[in-house]
């Protein structure tokens, strides 16, 4: 039985290249909220990564930095158990630390403030890096 009226519902809307979008508002649909997602895409991850491996590269080179007495730690808490704990333990703290707080923003990943956050907490890493092989360059002279 063929329930088609033979009016194009359509007609009116824009087509598929068209440059009209058809969502007119931005965000989600009447009745959608962000929630939480427990599956992560490669992006999540590599950023994810990223980070973490930024933030030990962070703790390694602090490590030779203070070895070689060119600088002091400046976080209170990580001087702290660098000078009762040794490197070993500064470097846990410091994973340990940066892992909790990327879980709660990653988490939050669907929010505005989470995806901030996170280019943030990248961006912060990348810089300190960078920082870092300066005063490598500048042990050498």
């Amino acid at each position: 039985m063929e329930r088609r009226s033979g009016i194009d519902r359509r007609k009116g809307k824009p087509g598929l290249f068209s440059s009209r979008s058809r969502r007119q508002k931005p965000g989600r649909r009447t009745g959608e909220h962000i929630g939480y997602v427990d599956v992560y895409d490669l992006r999540t991850w590599l950023v994810t990564t990223a980070i973490l491996t930024l933030s030990l590269l962070d703790g390694v080179l602090t490590g030779l930095q203070l070895h070689h007495g060119r600088i002091t730690e400046a976080n209170p808490l990580m001087r702290v158990t660098l000078d009762y704990g040794g490197v070993y333990l500064f470097l846990g703290v410091k994973a340990t630390l940066t892992a909790l707080a990327l879980a709660v923003i990653i988490l939050h990943k669907n929010w505005a403030l989470g995806r901030r956050a996170v280019r943030v907490c990248l961006w912060s890493y990348i810089l300190v890096s960078l920082y870092h092989i300066y005063l490598a360059m500048d042990l050498r002279h």
